[in-house]
């Protein structure tokens, strides 16, 4: 496959920056009207701006808040499965998650700036489901039935998703 032309110039452009160094980030600049310039230059919309600050120097974590949001649908799904008396391939479930309106509405509210892609979510949401790292979050206390305050057993969990009676 070809070199896009940025990709061709990328060689340059780091012989360049070993030639004359780092372009140093001006922290003198107090003014407003710098930085919009600067971030226009750069091709970064209002929305995009905002996430970034908000994730580097908010109070709440955006991308343990989506993750959360994210089991949380599947562990639902599960249930709702299971009261069908059938529980599909976890595959399937997760691509009917992504499916529901409700997923996309949250993608937008967490990432306003970015293009929702079906199938990348799809990959996504099963790759984190499989993380080893996520499971210490698949046990009690994580999560309330749909639409209540009453906390999902871990007897229920177990069953739901790794099977166990």
């Amino acid at each position: 496959m070809p070199l896009k032309k940025d990709e061709k110039d990328l060689p340059l452009k780091i012989t360049e920056i070993f030639k004359v160094g780092p372009k140093p980030i001006p922290s003198n600049n107090k003014d407003w009207d710098f930085l919009v310039y600067e971030l226009k230059k750069m091709k970064v919309t209002p929305a995009e701006a905002y996430r970034i600050v908000a994730q580097k120097k908010g109070d709440t974590d955006i991308r343990f808040n989506w993750k959360m949001i994210r089991l949380s649908m599947y562990v639902w799904e599960r249930i709702e499965e299971d009261k069908g008396m059938y529980l599909k391939p976890k595959i399937d479930t997760v691509r009917s998650v992504v499916t529901k309106r409700k997923f996309e509405q949250f993608f937008h509210g967490y990432y306003p700036d970015l293009h929702f892609d079906h199938e990348k979510e799809v990959k996504l949401l099963n790759k984190l489901i499989a993380e080893k790292s996520v499971r210490p979050y698949f046990k009690e206390g994580y999560y309330f039935y749909e639409g209540t305050k009453r906390l999902i057993p871990q007897k229920v969990l177990d069953h739901i998703l790794w099977g166990k009676k």
